[in-house]
């Protein structure tokens, strides 16, 4: 036993680096070749001093030569080994929408009391949700939320007109009813509760988080395939996707 335990670390190296990738709660885009992070456990984005910068770019293309600043960018939790949860190194890509439900003049739908109230709960829920927990703890329970709802649901077997009409009928329904919540609107938990509304309902659609900069601006929307949800084809756009959930 002893004999064969020497033999396996003969081939089996303690000094060599371990592959460090992103950390699992943060994304990042690039924008003018330059990162922008988000971390959703945190919850803020951030970039980071030209030296480290420089440092994560040349990592991501593919130097992976240990380094003190590698090392800095791990104890910052910009990176992590891969068996401490971290993913790949690729920054966020994302399908640039061209259609938009709010936009469409084709949609005329009712939303009665119980869609109301439905969808009243829904905002309360998130915002408490929210103020309670990291944003990265929320993300991971909308998405097991909405994998639950759709599980058993196959929605191939439909014509791709019929799931964007239910999408688009679905949304609208959503908006008008959240029209009479008395509460702030805002874009995170009111994606984040069209995202659960949606997956009740048996449809799939995804939450995206944009950035613009100077100034530094954050939003996010709700998007199924090129159609965006909650806002206009002209805002979505406008913002550069730096995670998808």
């Amino acid at each position: 036993m002893h004999k064969a335990h020497r033999k396996v670390r003969l081939f089996f190296n303690e000094d060599a680096p371990m592959p460090v990738y992103l950390s699992r709660h943060v994304s990042y885009c690039l924008i003018d070749n330059q990162p922008l992070f988000l971390d959703t456990l945190k919850d803020h984005y951030f970039q980071l001093p030209a030296a480290l910068e420089g440092a994560f770019l040349a990592h991501v293309h593919g130097d992976r030569a240990a380094s003190s600043a590698v090392t800095r960018l791990v104890a910052l939790g910009v990176l992590a080994e891969a068996d401490a949860g971290g993913g790949n190194l690729a920054p966020t890509c994302a399908i640039a929408p061209d259609h938009s439900a709010i936009e469409s003049a084709e949609i005329n739908v009712h939303a009665g009391l119980r869609t109301t109230l439905d969808v009243a709960g829904n905002v309360i829920a998130t915002w408490s949700q929210l103020k309670r927990f990291p944003l990265h703890a929320v993300l991971e329970a909308t998405s097991a939320y909405r994998e639950r709802h759709l599980r058993g649901r196959i929605t191939a077997a439909l014509h791709p007109a019929q799931v964007d009409l239910e999408l688009y009928e679905a949304a609208e329904a959503f908006r008008r009813a959240r029209l009479r919540v008395p509460s702030a609107t805002r874009c995170l938990p009111d994606a984040i509760s069209l995202i659960r509304f949606l997956a009740r309902r048996g449809l799939h659609a995804k939450l995206v988080f944009g950035v613009m900069v100077n100034p530094l601006s954050a939003h996010c929307w709700v998007q199924a395939h090129r159609t965006v949800l909650s806002d206009t084809v002209g805002n979505a756009r406008a913002h550069t996707p730096i995670l998808v959930v």
